[in-house]
């Protein structure tokens, strides 16, 4: 038996056994047993109900299942629940989170937004560490009409832990694989009369996985740091404030990736040559991390969210206010050779080009960048009172997000000073409202209504080389020019209006099960390219969602939720490759239509006696292209036939080419079309003293998915398996012995298609440069021991 068989057959072997164990006939559980399930309350839209009535589909972690999940940020959250993937193919300078099936090429603005209480967060998943959150909330299908910008497909809001009457202390501490240390500790309670707050610190450090060979050192370290502090005032029964503060350093090493070479492409190799089928998981690494000025990531970012609530003159009509501010500042750098090559664009001959000012040692594939961002948003909102037959809320919305880059890393190489690039301002403002109105006592008709207005500008910025470099260096240079100026300046500037509803109708059909049927509207605002790209702007994309679903605590289960969805996806943003004699960069382009059909189950039941519970989530997703067009399939079929004269440049007019440029029928990137997770706990009576014995292992399953619309390279499935066991007492101690990807999976975790510019290297049939796949590997394995007291 071949080991790729072998492969897919264990992987078989883990999913149906877990999921045999998850759907088995079981004691049914009590309702007692099922309390904290049934009365978990969620805010999915911004207002406090009960998971099981809330007629959106949405998933919600507690702070005990963080824990015993083994979560540590919110790619990890992500394998336990439904429609749901996170792909970190550049460490943690990028997350592209997808939420069912709108792929995510770039980041993560635009598609799914993150927020802390219902306020937005700006800046990178991975900054953000949900040690000491009182839950985190997935909520998926479009949010626009409640939550407004950036959640085309889905939010996930990370609710805080309100401080008790009572003085609370928690001390945790962990060792693990890789030299990890971590130490932690929360404290909150009250402080004076109606103030009560809470602080809280982290420290989490781990050296690199994977070996460098092509310098000293290791690739994929990670070192955080993250103090927060919250005040809670409630001067009296009517009124509320809040203050979160949170103070978060990043300082990672480059992140492990490697080249899969254009040699290894096997298929198209009379046009095009490109990879077909599962590409292979990397096992070793050289990266040029001594030619860059800042290899990783360095990362510090202040943030405050801010509250209040007033039920007017205890009359239910409630007024409230929610702001936050943010400021980030970044450093980052990586090698993007993907290799040990440290290349050149022209063969190391450097020879002329329209550019002055050229540094022939050094390669523009070193790269560096220094950036700042900056944000506010303000947010009222009236709302009458909740216990009546007919609800109202209205509300508008003030948001101003700034980024720019900095010249701290400016670099000369063989194509001349590095340009600056753009700032970009981001001005969104919206009215909003709702109305929820029992028809009957048993049957709710909700309609949201959101109008927004986005203003985009583009700065481009230029300097003279004066400004950054020394005389003396310019004068080295090839083709010296003192008063050389970079880029050309410039300001273009866009408004995107949109209307975005929802309308929810939920039925109440028994105290323990909700039905609901929904529609809605969803967007992510377009924008600009940068200058030098072959397309200036890539417009507004919008999703359309048709759902039905049902919640219910019936049939022996703690918690039973299944949606059925139907999405359609209009202006789909994903990227090309451009090049210029002196860039080689990816800018973003609406590639047409796609239809998204999806199922998702998530339940949660007891097995055998209280101690036991087991958790489950499985989800189908159908992303098909209905309509769209890649130049690069047109080069592939029929190669020269689409190129202009004697150059490299696809012209889809020419004879046949639009046609063979469609890739209707094929699936979205970075989709699987199969996740499912299951979980077995066990948390049983004290057994020695007071000292009691729990313990879980948790598999996780997602189905391959494709690099590119094109659908030929692809990561294949993986299957992870997690597992853990300890001791807790009655006075909070807890220890625990853990491992996770105990089974060693080593499928990749993305593939990044390439542009191979390598010395020598000869030009593809078409004309074009090769192409060659940069692979992500996943994690290793890793162990460890947790030891956590609370006071």
């Amino acid at each position: 038996m071949s080991q790729l068989n072998r492969d897919t057959g264990r992987r078989l072997m883990l999913v149906a056994g877990s999921a045999a164990l998850a759907l088995c006939c079981a004691v049914p559980a009590t309702a007692q047993e099922g309390a904290e399930v049934q009365e978990l309350v969620v805010t999915a839209r911004k207002v406090e109900e009960k998971i099981k009535d809330v007629p959106v589909a949405v998933s919600s972690f507690s702070a005990a299942t963080i824990e015993q999940r083994l979560v540590q940020d919110l790619s990890d959250l992500s394998a336990f629940t439904p429609g749901f993937q996170i792909n970190e193919a550049f460490g943690r300078q990028g997350d592209r989170p997808v939420i069912r099936g709108a792929s995510n090429i770039l980041t993560a603005d635009g598609k799914v937004g993150i927020f802390v209480d219902g306020i937005p967060f700006f800046g990178s998943f991975s900054a953000l560490d949900i040690e000491n959150a009182g839950r985190v909330e997935v909520i998926r299908g479009p949010q626009s009409s409640v939550f407004g910008r950036g959640t085309l497909s889905g939010a996930i809001n990370v609710v805080s832990q309100r401080p008790t009457d009572e003085i609370k202390l928690k001390v945790k501490g962990t060792v693990g694989s890789f030299a990890r240390k971590e130490l932690g500790a929360f404290a909150s309670g009250p402080i004076l009369g109606w103030v009560s707050g809470d602080i809280g610190f982290k420290v989490y450090d781990q050296e690199g996985m994977f070996k460098n060979t092509a310098a000293r050192g290791k690739l994929g370290g990670q070192h955080s740091e993250q103090l927060s502090a919250s005040l809670y005032a409630d001067p009296s029964p009517n009124v509320s404030l809040s203050a979160r503060v949170m103070y978060t350093e990043d300082n990672d090493d480059l992140n492990a990736i490697a080249l899969q070479p254009a040699s290894a492409n096997n298929c198209f190799l009379t046009t095009r040559p490109y990879f077909c089928g599962v590409v292979k998981a990397p096992k070793t690494f050289a990266l040029n991390t001594d030619q860059v000025l800042r290899p990783g990531l360095y990362r510090e970012a202040y943030r405050g969210f801010f509250g209040i609530n007033w039920d007017v003159m205890g009359s239910g009509l409630n007024l409230s206010y929610q702001g936050g501010v943010t400021d980030i500042y970044t450093e980052s750098g990586f090698d993007s050779t993907y290799d040990n090559r440290g290349f050149f664009l022209f063969n190391g001959a450097c020879p002329f080009i329209p550019s002055a000012n050229r540094d022939c040692a050094k390669s523009p594939f070193n790269i560096s960048d220094f950036s700042q961002r900056n944000a506010w948003t303000n947010e009222f909102r009236l709302s009458t009172p909740a216990d009546k037959a007919f609800r109202l809320r209205l509300g508008y919305f003030n948001g101003l997000d700034h980024s720019k880059p900095l010249a701290k890393f400016l670099e000369v190489s063989e194509t001349g000073p590095e340009s600056l690039g753009d700032a970009t301002r981001v001005r969104n403002q919206a009215v909003f409202g709702a109305v929820d109105w029992d028809i009957l006592p048993t049957l709710t008709l909700g309609v949201e209504m959101r109008r927004q207005n986005d203003q985009i500008r583009a700065t481009t910025l230029s300097y003279a080389v004066r400004q950054y470099f020394a005389s003396d260096y310019l004068t080295t240079l090839r083709s010296p020019n003192l008063n050389q100026v970079v880029g050309v300046a410039g300001v273009r500037k866009t408004t995107f209006k949109a209307t975005l509803p929802r309308v929810t109708l939920t039925w109440k059909a028994e105290p323990d099960t909700t039905f609901f049927a929904q529609y809605a509207k969803g967007n992510s605002p377009g924008g600009f390219n940068q200058v030098e790209a072959p397309q200036s702007t890539f417009d507004e994309e919008k999703l359309t969602n048709y759902e039905v679903g049902v919640k219910t605590t019936r049939f022996g289960f703690d918690y039973l939720g299944v949606s059925i969805f139907q999405q359609q996806y209009d202006g789909q943003v994903l990227t090309n490759n451009f090049q210029t004699p002196t860039l080689l960069s990816s800018y973003r382009v609406n590639i047409g239509e796609t239809k998204i059909k999806g199922l998702e189950l998530e339940a949660q039941r007891k097995l055998f006696s209280p101690a036991w519970s087991v958790q489950a989530t499985y989800t189908y997703l159908d992303a098909e292209i209905t309509e769209g067009i890649e130049q690069e399939q047109a080069v592939l079929l029929l190669g020269t036939t689409c190129k202009q004269g004697t150059t490299a440049t696809t012209n889809l007019l020419l004879p046949g080419c639009t046609a063979a440029a469609s890739i209707k029928g094929n699936r979205t990137p970075l989709v699987s079309k199969h996740l499912f997770s299951a979980g077995l706990r066990y948390d049983g009576e004290p057994v020695m003293g007071d000292w009691a014995v729990f313990g879980g292992v948790d598999v996780s399953y997602r189905s391959s998915f494709y690099d590119q619309v094109m659908n030929l390279a692809e990561t294949g499935s993986s299957t992870k398996v997690n597992l853990q066991a300890g001791l807790h007492d009655g006075s909070g101690t807890r220890i625990m012995v853990w491992g996770k990807n105990v089974l060693k999976e080593d499928t990749p975790e993305g593939i990044l298609r390439y542009i191979d510019l390598a010395v020598g290297a000869p030009r593809s049939p078409s004309r074009d440069s090769n192409r060659a796949f940069a692979i992500t590997p996943t994690r290793k394995a890793e162990y460890g021991v947790t030891i956590s007291k609370s006071f």
